[in-house]
C-alpha cells in the first residue's frame, strides 16, 4: 500500500468565519494532479473504514478527501446538524481546487449524513462540483426523517442525536438501547437525559418544532432543485427509510434542475437493501439471489470515471432508473417514476366485523364493499405494537442498535422483510388477506392506503403494512406507513379529532417493487403503533415533546360503499 498511496492526515481547511475544519487526504503516488472524491460526515474521517476506502480510490487514480463536520472530532467550531453544512462544503471545494494535487474536478460521495451534506452544498453553485453521489438520504427532513406521516421517528432521531453528540461508535450503543424500556420514558423531551445524562440541544429543537415551519423549510432540499447544476447518482434500498425521498429527488432534479444538462443527468439505483451498503444477498427473512448483490463503490467509480475522467463507459447510455424487482429477483431498467404503464388499482378491506388478528375474518379484494360491519380494536399506548422489520435506517441485520419492547418481550429491531405473524396474532392488529393468487402479480411504485376510521381519542395514529404471504404462512412485510391523526390535513398545522367522527386518512406507504407469486396472498395490516421506530401516540392530544398522560383509544375502521377503505396498488401488467 505504501508504494501506491500517500497520506495527508488532519489538514486544516479555513472556513469563511475563521473556523478550521479537518480533512484527511489519500493520494495516488505520482505527480498528479488528480480528480477528487470528497466525503464529509460527523462520523470520524480518519477511521480505519474511511482510510481503507480512501486507499481504494487512490489506487484507482483519485485523490480522496474525507472530512469531519464542524465541531466533530478534529474539526473546530460547534456542531449543529444540517444547517452549516452547505457553506462549509462550498468553502472546502474552493480549498481543494487550489491544491497542487487537485485538477479542480471534484465529485462528492457518501451516504446518510454524507449524502445530506452534498445536497446542502449543491445549491450554492460551486464551479468545482462536477458530479454527486448522495446515497440513502431524503430531501425533506421533517416529513421524511423526523416526522414521518407527522409521527415522530423516535428511534432514529434519538440515535442520530446521540451519535452527533458523542464520539461513541454506533455498535457501542448496545448498553444504551438493549433495554427497550429506555425508549418508553416520558416526556420525550427528557429522553436525552435519560439515555446519556445530558441535554442535546438539537434533539430538543426537533421535538419543539412538531410542524413543518421555517425551521424545516430552511434546510428542505425540495425547495432548492432549481439552483442545482450537477449530475446526481443516488443509491437507496426498498427497505431503507428513504426510497420515497429518492424518487422525489430524482423527479425534482429531472423536472427542475438548473440546466438541461443537469435535468438529463440523474440516476437512481434501487435494490433489495436497507440503509447500509449491501454485503450479501440476504435481508431480513429473505434471500434475493446471487444477482441481487452489487458493489456500490464500483457503481460510484463508473459514475466518476465518466464525469471526472471523461471515460466514455456507457453509464449515460443506460436508462436513468435501475430497480431490483423482488419476487422475480431480477434487475430492470426504467425511464420514469411512477412507471407509465402502471395500473393503479384499489384493493378493498372487507370483514364481517371481526378483522382482528390472523384468526379474524378480514379479507382483501378488488371488489368494492357493500354494507359491512366495521372493525374495532383498542390501542393502548402502554402496550404498543412493536417494530418488526420494515423500512428502517439501521444496520441490515448483524447488530440491532435499538430494541422493541412490549409485554410479550423484547426483540431486536432488524430492517427488511421480517415475518409479521408475531404481531398479526394481536387483537389490536386488523389483518386483511387476499385469496390465493392464481398467477404472478407485480406491484411496482408508490403505495397509499385510504382508511376511513373513527377514534374515541383527540389524537391517535394509524399504521398500515403491505405483506407478502407465502404458502406456508410466512408473512414478510414489504412496505409500511403511518399517519398521525392531528396531521391528516397537512403538516403545517395540527388539528385534533372530534371523538367518534369518521375521518379519511391517507397513509403513504414506502414504494416497493415486488412480484407476488402465484400461490401467495397479499395482506394489509392496520393498527395504531409501530414502536419504538415511532413514538407512541398517547391519544390525549398533548404536545409530543412534553406529554405524559396516556389514554386507551377505541378505534373503528369502516369498509362500506360510503366509506370504502382500501389500498391503491401500482400493478404492472405483463
Amino acid at each position: 500500500m505504501a508504494d501506491r498511496t500517500r497520506f495527508l492526515i488532519d489538514q486544516k481547511v479555513p472556513m469563511r468565519d475563521g473556523v478550521n475544519l479537518s480533512v484527511d487526504v489519500v493520494l495516488p503516488k505520482g505527480p498528479g494532479p488528480f480528480p477528487v472524491v470528497l466525503l464529509r460526515n460527523p462520523y470520524e474521517s480518519d477511521s480505519q473504514k474511511s482510510l481503507d476506502r480512501g486507499v481504494w480510490w487512490a489506487e484507482h487514480g483519485y485523490a480522496w478527501v474525507s472530512g469531519d463536520c464542524r465541531g466533530r472530532y478534529e474539526s473546530e467550531g460547534e456542531f449543529y446538524p444540517y444547517h452549516p453544512d452547505g457553506p462549509d462544503g462550498h468553502d472546502t471545494l474552493n480549498w481543494i481546487a487550489k491544491q497542487s494535487w487537485s485538477d479542480g474536478k471534484i465529485g462528492t460521495a457518501g451516504g446518510s449524513y454524507g449524502g445530506l451534506f452534498q445536497w446542502q452544498l449543491a445549491p450554492l453553485g460551486s464551479p468545482h462540483l462536477k458530479a454527486m453521489a448522495p446515497h440513502v438520504i431524503c430531501d425533506d427532513y421533517f416529513s421524511n426523517y423526523h416526522y414521518v406521516g407527522g409521527a415522530f421517528q423516535l428511534g432514529l432521531s434519538l440515535l442520530a442525536a446521540i451519535t452527533f453528540n458523542t464520539n461513541t461508535p454506533v455498535p457501542g450503543y448496545g448498553p444504551i438501547f438493549d433495554n427497550g424500556r429506555t425508549l418508553r420514558h416520558l416526556p420525550l423531551i427528557d429522553l436525552d437525559l435519560e439515555t446519556i445524562g445530558k441535554k442535546i440541544p438539537y434533539y430538543r429543537d426537533w421535538l419543539q418544532h412538531p410542524t413543518y415551519d421555517e425551521y424545516w423549510k430552511e434546510i428542505d432540499t425540495s425547495l432548492q432543485y432549481s439552483k442545482i447544476d450537477a449530475p446526481v447518482f443516488i443509491r437507496c434500498g426498498w427497505f431503507d427509510a428513504y426510497p420515497d425521498g429518492t424518487f422525489r429527488m430524482w423527479q425534482g432534479m429531472t423536472q427542475h434542475g438548473k440546466t438541461e444538462k443537469a435535468r438529463r443527468s440523474q440516476k437512481v439505483l434501487m435494490g433489495p437493501w436497507s440503509h447500509a451498503e449491501p454485503d450479501g444477498t440476504r435481508l431480513g427473512d429473505l434471500d434475493f439471489g446471487p444477482d441481487s448483490y452489487i458493489q456500490i463503490i464500483e457503481e460510484e467509480k463508473r459514475w466518476f470515471d465518466y464525469w471526472l475522467k471523461g471515460i466514455d463507459n456507457g453509464v449515460m447510455d443506460e436508462p436513468p432508473i435501475k430497480i431490483f424487482v423482488m419476487g422475480a429477483n431480477e434487475w430492470r431498467y426504467e425511464s420514469e417514476w411512477p412507471l407509465a404503464r402502471t395500473r393503479f388499482t384499489p384493493y378493498y378491506l372487507h370483514s364481517g366485523g371481526r378483522g382482528n388478528s390472523l384468526a379474524g375474518d378480514g379479507k382483501l379484494s378488488p371488489e368494492s364493499p357493500g354494507e359491512e360491519e366495521p372493525d374495532h380494536y383498542d390501542y393502548d399506548p402502554e402496550r404498543p405494537v412493536p417494530s418488526i422489520g420494515g423500512n428502517l435506517s439501521t444496520d441490515p441485520g448483524k447488530t440491532a442498535v435499538y430494541w422493541a419492547w412490549s409485554r410479550e418481550g423484547e426483540e431486536p429491531i432488524i430492517a427488511g422483510p421480517m415475518d409479521q405473524r408475531v404481531i398479526e396474532r394481536r387483537d389490536d392488529v386488523l389483518v386483511y388477506t387476499s385469496d390465493e393468487l392464481s398467477e404472478d402479480l407485480e406491484v411496482t411504485g408508490p403505495l397509499e392506503v385510504v382508511l376511513y376510521a373513527a377514534s374515541s381519542a383527540r389524537d391517535t395514529d394509524f399504521t398500515a403494512r403491505l405483506v407478502d404471504v407465502y404458502p406456508e404462512g410466512h408473512s414478510p412485510v414489504m412496505a409500511e406507513g403511518i399517519i398521525r391523526a392531528r396531521y391528516r390535513k397537512g403538516f403545517t398545522q395540527a388539528k385534533l379529532l372530534e371523538p367518534g367522527k369518521v375521518e379519511e386518512y391517507r397513509i403513504q406507504l414506502y414504494p416497493t417493487s415486488n412480484v407476488f407469486k402465484a400461490g401467495h396472498r397479499m395482506r394489509v395490516d392496520i393498527s395504531s403503533s409501530n414502536f419504538p421506530r415511532f413514538s407512541r401516540n398517547l391519544n390525549t392530544g398533548e404536545d409530543v415533546a412534553t406529554g405524559t398522560r396516556m389514554e386507551v383509544a377505541h378505534q373503528t375502521v369502516l369498509h362500506t360503499s360510503q366509506y370504502p377503505s382500501h389500498i391503491v396498488l401500482p400493478i404492472i401488467p405483463d
